[in-house]
């Protein structure tokens, strides 16, 4: 394959980043790929000296270790990249010359895959220099938005370790996101392969003996580091041989030269400031020990580094430290900088073959991070990105549909069209356009969104009829025929909810306010309580409604069923009234005293016409079964059973010229 390097920093720069893609590059070739690097440098113009390397014109700002700010695009090399005919590019970061690696990829229509190296929520005291929660809160959240839209916006995305990936999950990005570990020639850093007279030369130069004991800090000296922690803790350590060396530059370099001074141990800490990338198996042959306090790694090279080279590392616990330090095997945990200083006076009060010992565990701890391990990874990456671009789908028509958009695709392959329903926002978010590319990946999570863009359509379309709770959406999404998973149900109905297309607050409030005056309070806790309404805020909004207010809707309910009930004895009118009333909800005793209250004159007066009535009914029921005496007793039981009174009965079969035994 052919491979290009989009890195916003490179060589000769010496930080976590330059150390990943020089290992990349090194892995890859190797393997037999042909690997280009762009890059920026220091200059006005661009630099093609270098061997496969392209070097942007860049400005240098001090305030960022050196960063080089290249121009964020250069026509010549863009037709010089044109010109290699590459199968991939990758890009490492964020900022100009990767944003320029994602223009090239766009214009040549080359697949992109991106690994996120830096924990940027981690760095925002650059911006926040007053420590503004506020604008801390909103810097971290336009980070969000802006890793999202670059993470969705590949092919693939690369993490250096689960802390990262959760991280990028956290952000919102949706594409495929491979956790690889970054490799690391293991073998340089050994000590047997460092070159000693060097080591010996360094000793000369910062002045240590043979009765000197160091342990050693590599890596930027920068605010988020915390290396203020172990500079103020090493004035604890009671070793007089002990020496902390404090190997890079920075930004913080000189506050922390200030704060040694100010605890008057500056002969015990040195500081080399910025050195050589070369010179960094040198430097940890040097040390005894390796520390970092540092919270805002995405791996940890300089951890990984430190014990390829047989050291034990002391650090804070974080979880990209998990694998790799085990508490008084491979290094050590403290928590602020004077257990930092207790536990290096307790290793170093070991025995020299006890802390000899911690070598082999360390080295054998980080063998996994082999350079081959890692490319044949980051290889597999690139091959799956490459076949996911060539069975891509292109874009033949686009229209909106309400708030999304409508896309018909056909398969470049098989030719095969489909229309494909997708958001405005990932219509936006992945650059998606009229005669443009949906790479097969892509394709496939999009059509997954789309069976929960369909069901959020429905949802609209249910509301829309008639208010709905937040338990009845949830019970439609669940009975749907291809239901969509919990999780994605959960998820869609707090979106309507966020959206305010569902509020069981002003649906209880509403409920209430057009019910109330017409049912019970038992009837309407009953009903709210059913459609998914928690107790405490249906009783929230009873609460108004008082006794009189029950007795004087059971009292309107008691007349329109005093109006509707006919050819019914007053007896049984009066217990159907009552029962009613019961069923909507009304006490007992509610009902009773409703019931007591109404007039019943007009109907004691048409009580008559309901007993010849009832009497027809039972004649014409049980005059074909029955006969005579037997006759006249089935009537009587039916009519007593329908409250009409036994004398009436009588009368009304004496009129009827039917007798028979009582």
């Amino acid at each position: 394959m052919k491979i290009a390097i989009f890195t916003d920093t490179y060589t000769p720069d010496i930080n976590g980043v330059v150390s990943s893609v020089v290992t990349l590059k090194k892995g890859l070739e190797d393997l037999g790929h042909e690997v280009y690097i762009i890059t920026s440098h220091k200059g006005f113009s661009s630099d093609t000296s270098e061997d496969h390397v392209y070097r942007l014109p860049g400005l240098e700002i001090k305030k960022l270790y050196g960063y080089k700010l290249g121009t964020p695009y250069s026509r010549a090399i863009r037709d010089e990249i044109a010109g290699l005919n590459l199968d991939v590019i990758h890009v490492q970061q964020e900022f100009t010359v990767s944003v320029f690696g994602r223009i090239v990829a766009h214009q040549l229509q080359i697949p992109v895959v991106y690994t996120y190296h830096t924990m940027y929520e981690d760095y925002t005291h650059y911006v926040n220099r007053f420590n503004l929660k506020s604008l801390d809160d909103v810097t971290k959240r336009l980070l969000s938005g802006v890793i999202r839209y670059l993470g969705d916006s590949v092919g693939a995305v690369i993490a250096p370790s689960m802390k990262t990936e959760e991280a990028l999950r956290r952000y919102g990005v949706s594409r495929p996101i491979h956790i690889i570990p970054t490799g690391l020639d293991l073998e340089a850093f050994k000590r047997e392969n460092v070159d000693m007279q060097a080591v010996q030369q360094l000793k000369e130069t910062y002045k240590l003996d043979a009765n000197t004991k160091l342990i050693s800090y590599i890596g930027r000296v920068a605010q988020e580091k915390d290396i203020d922690i172990i500079v103020d803790g090493f004035q604890y350590v009671s070793d007089p041989n002990v020496k902390m060396m404090v190997v890079g530059g920075g930004p913080s370099l000189d506050d922390l030269i200030k704060q040694a001074k100010k605890l008057g141990i500056e002969d015990r800490i040195i500081f080399t400031d910025k050195q050589p990338s070369e010179m960094m198996p040198t430097y940890y042959a040097l040390a005894d020990a390796f520390v970092s306090p540092s919270l805002s790694e995405t791996q940890g090279m300089t951890f990984i580094e430190a014990l390829a080279a047989g050291l034990p590392v002391f650090a804070r616990h974080d979880e990209v430290l998990d694998e790799l330090v085990y508490e008084n095997k491979t290094g050590f945990y403290f928590e602020d900088g004077k257990e930092f200083a207790k536990k290096v006076d307790d290793f170093f009060s070991l025995a020299v073959e006890k802390r000899v010992a911690f070598k082999e565990a360390c080295q054998k701890v980080v063998e996994k991070y082999d350079v081959e391990q890692f490319a044949k990874h980051v290889e597999s990456v690139y091959k799956e990105v490459i076949r996911d671009y060539e069975d891509s789908y292109s874009i033949e028509n686009v229209r909106t549909s309400d708030d999304c958009m409508r896309l018909r695709l056909i398969n470049e392959k098989s030719q095969d069209e489909v229309n494909l329903l997708v958001s405005l926002d990932d219509y936006v978010t992945f650059q998606l356009r009229k005669d443009g590319f949906i790479e097969y990946s892509l394709f496939l999570m999009l059509k997954k969104k789309e069976k929960y863009l369909l069901a959020y359509r429905a949802c609209l379309r249910k509301i829309r009829v008639k208010d709905r709770t937040r338990k009845e959406m949830y019970d439609f999404l669940v009975n749907e025929e291809d239901p969509l998973g919990i999780d994605q149900i959960n998820r869609l109905v707090e979106t309507l909810e966020s959206k305010g297309y569902i509020n069981d607050e002003v649906y209880t409030l509403m409920y209430v306010e057009r019910y109330g005056s017409s049912l019970s309070k038992k009837k309407l806790i009953r009903q709210l309580r059913a459609k998914g309404i928690p107790y405490e805020m249906i009783e929230q909004h009873l609460q108004m409604i008082t006794e009189d207010d029950e007795l004087a809707k059971a009292k309107v309910l008691a007349r329109k069923y005093q109006d509707s009930i006919r050819n019914r004895s007053l007896k049984e009118k009066k217990d159907m009234i009552k029962n009613k009333l019961i069923k909507n909800g009304f006490t007992f005793t509610q009902a009773n005293e409703v019931v007591e209250e109404l007039d019943f004159d007009e109907d004691a007066l048409k009580e008559n016409v309901a007993l010849s009535n009832a009497y027809d009914k039972a004649h014409r029921t049980y005059a074909r079964k029955y006969s005579d005496k037997e006759l006249v007793n089935r009537i009587i039981q039916y009519l007593l059973r329908k409250g009409f009174n036994y004398d009436d009965i009588l009368r009304e079969l004496e009129k009827r010229e039917l007798h028979g035994s009582e």
